[in-house]
């Protein structure tokens, strides 16, 4: 079940994730994606002002496939391959740019920011953008490589490094300013969690890293337990 702890792990995204778990997320899940209450996912999220909106597309005969789309008054101004489904959207004071938290698999980056003017995806989960040849895309300037550990996490947690990572997790969490976006990373390490609270500023076309703290905490966080509960992997 998804919330043990297995002794063999594969990397899933530039992180590491047990193995079968994270596979069995791979899908767009129908079961759960029409719902619109507390008890599963959003269809859809939408501006305050309703004029922009984030969808997950199920692709026919491909359950495995989903396309993330967003809108502007019912005009799609883009669209990703993805799969799992929508944890949230969050939308920019100014509604220049949203922020997506895109469950995808058991572990790894949910994050996406789409400029809102022109669709273009200034960060995107950064197996998608391996995949789409555009790893710049898919890293936070001056973050550490997704495949390498976090030092300050070290300096806490000296076991918690890549080879023993159990989950790690990197959402949004919500808008600072215009341009500049919460995200934190939390890792599921030997002795616990720890959370790695960034703030992240739109420079040009990409999210740069302009702030880090790291802390420990007792128990993973509101959007790690929903990323797990609405899933019906997902045994707690």
């Amino acid at each position: 079940m998804e919330g043990e702890k297995p002794a063999a792990q594969f990397r899933l995204g530039g992180r590491w994730a047990p193995v079968g778990l994270a596979l069995a997320t791979i899908v767009c899940l129908r079961a759960v994606v029409g719902q619109n209450d507390a008890s599963g996912p959003p269809t859809e999220v939408c501006s305050a002002d309703k004029k922009y909106c984030v969808r997950m597309i199920e692709i026919p005969h491909h359950a495995d496939e989903c396309r993330l789309r967003v809108s502007a008054n019912t005009r799609t101004i883009a669209e990703f391959p993805t799969f799992g489904y929508l944890l949230d959207a969050l939308f920019s004071p100014d509604n220049s740019y949203v922020a997506i938290n895109n469950r995808r698999a058991n572990s790894g980056d949910y994050l996406w920011v789409i400029s809102l003017h022109d669709g273009r995806a200034i960060k995107m989960p950064d197996d998608v953008a391996d995949e789409l040849s555009k790893e710049e895309v898919g890293q936070i300037k001056g973050d550490h490589p997704s495949n390498q550990s976090i030092p300050e996490i070290i300096a806490l947690s000296p076991n918690c490094t890549t080879d023993f990572v159990v989950h790690a997790f990197v959402f949004a969490r919500d808008w600072k300013s215009s341009n500049e976006l919460r995200v934190v990373e939390e890792v599921e390490c030997p002795e616990g969690w720890i959370a790695a609270n960034k703030i992240c500023r739109i420079v040009g076309k990409r999210l740069a890293l302009v702030e880090q703290t790291v802390e420990k905490k007792s128990r993973p966080s509101e959007l790690v337990r929903q990323a797990w509960t609405w899933s019906p992997f997902h045994s707690d």
